[in-house]
């Protein structure tokens, strides 16, 4: 035999709630009207915003991003990111779109392939370089 668990009535959990907020109101209200904290709370933000601002230049001069920046390039980011996503799936698509209307058989034209012979006679590049005509090293001097 199954017991069934018994869940609180749902207008209990509301009513709790809506106290709660009604406590809360009166509070703020009652804050809201009391001189003194309503200039303390007042100079707490401006305090607040001027602390803010001397961190953006500080960060600023360092050159580092404040957060809010941070947020914004991440943001720019994962549309870059989209972006690149549907042209890549895009070209993906119309590479094989292209395949499929092209022939499968073996063109009449065969590629020439270098014998052992004429890889030995092949000049090789002058001493440091690479045969691509770059430094070699990995990275271009600029």
């Amino acid at each position: 035999m199954a017991t069934r668990r018994r869940d609180p009535e749902p207008g209990v959990v509301e009513r709790l709630s809506k106290r709660g907020e009604e406590a809360f109101a009166r509070l703020a209200d009652e804050l809201g009207k009391n001189e003194r904290v309503a200039d303390a709370l007042g100079k707490a933000l401006s305090a607040k915003g001027r602390l803010d601002g001397a961190s953006r230049r500080a960060l600023g001069q360092v050159g580092l991003a404040a957060a809010e920046e941070l947020k914004e390039l991440r943001a720019q980011i994962q549309k870059l990111e989209k972006r690149l996503a549907k042209l890549e799936s895009g070209q993906s698509s119309a590479r094989s779109a292209k395949r499929s209307e092209t022939k499968k058989t073996p063109s009449a034209k065969k590629g020439t392939t270098r014998t052992e012979e004429d890889q030995k006679k092949a000049p090789s590049p002058p001493a440091g370089r690479a045969i691509g005509g770059g430094s070699g090293r990995g990275s271009s001097a600029g």
